[in-house]
């Protein structure tokens, strides 16, 4: 029995040794993180991404910082695009891309500690450059929205009018476009009347399910009638036969007061005796 006893104490106290080295090696690195039970870093594509990595124990440490297991100086990508700032124990990357997401770490080989980020890029969305502001397209045409959206695995949605959409429909498609985000293009083959409303591409990532805010676009899709133009062409002929019609009346009106003030107009004289004649020869009669 006292040995079973000395064994559990022996095991016991291993374990709780164990733990206490554990805890204090997880306490010697203290990152930047934005969400510390994810280990989420958070950055905004074309802005500064800067992972911080604090040494809580004394001494002359240096840091070591690899990305997706690679150390920093051997990525192709990040050549020539960061520093690292030793005295503040600081990676930092003036200007980041999209691409500059991934799984970065610092670690202190010395005391044989890590710690990991993920880190996650936000998304940005827009739509395509012939899109911008308002749409307008005729009744039975084919309607296609591009929503381009950037950052780290973005997950788009759809609102038109007061309907969300997240997959294709009998009248709507949603497909994934050239850089494999899905349900990126919106597409309604044959486009109705009722379908006149706002269209907003909505996009969410690990990034904006911890700030709350998703990034968003909106574009306004007018829809005219198949006889919109013939009602316009109609309604132009109309005036012009309405126009020509009251020119034709004026005019005759005209006419007619001219007839009559020149009847009006003419001398006493001339209408004696109903003799039109000029006055010469009535003289020579005399």
């Amino acid at each position: 029995m006292d040995c079973k006893r000395i064994l559990r104490c022996s095991a016991l106290v291993v374990l709780v040794l164990v733990t206490l080295v554990n805890a204090q090696s997880s306490d010697v690195l203290l990152p930047n993180y934005d969400q510390a039970s994810t280990s989420l870093k958070i950055f905004d594509i074309a802005k500064a991404l800067t992972l911080g990595c604090n040494i809580t124990q004394e001494g002359n440490f240096e840091l070591s910082w690899a990305k997706d297991g690679k150390n920093v100086s051997e990525v192709e990508s990040l050549k020539d695009r960061f520093k690292i700032l030793a005295a503040e124990r600081k990676f930092v990357i003036s200007r980041a891309l999209e691409t500059d997401a991934g799984q970065y770490t610092c670690s202190v080989p010395q005391l044989g500690v890590s710690k990991s980020f993920n880190v996650v890029a936000n998304v940005v969305v827009k739509f395509e450059s012939t899109e911008i502001g308002k749409t307008n397209i005729v009744e039975g045409e084919r309607l296609t929205l591009h929503c381009i959206a950037y950052g780290t695995d973005p997950k788009i949605t759809w609102t038109v009018g007061n309907n969300t959409y997240n997959a294709s429909t009998d009248h709507i498609v949603l497909e994934e476009d050239e850089r494999g985000v899905e349900n990126a293009k919106l597409i309604i083959d044959s486009i109705k009347l009722d379908d006149y409303a706002d269209y907003t591409c909505e996009a969410r990532n690990n990034a904006t399910e911890f700030t709350g805010k998703p990034a968003q676009v909106l574009i306004t899709v007018r829809v005219r009638g198949k006889y919109a133009a013939l009602y316009v062409f109609l309604g132009i002929i109309v005036e012009v036969v309405l126009l020509c019609a009251i020119i034709l009346i004026c005019e005759k009106r005209r006419n007619k007061t001219e007839i009559e003030e020149s009847d009006t107009d003419q001398s006493p004289d001339q209408n004696k005796n109903g003799y039109h004649g000029n006055e010469s020869e009535l003289r020579q009669r005399k």
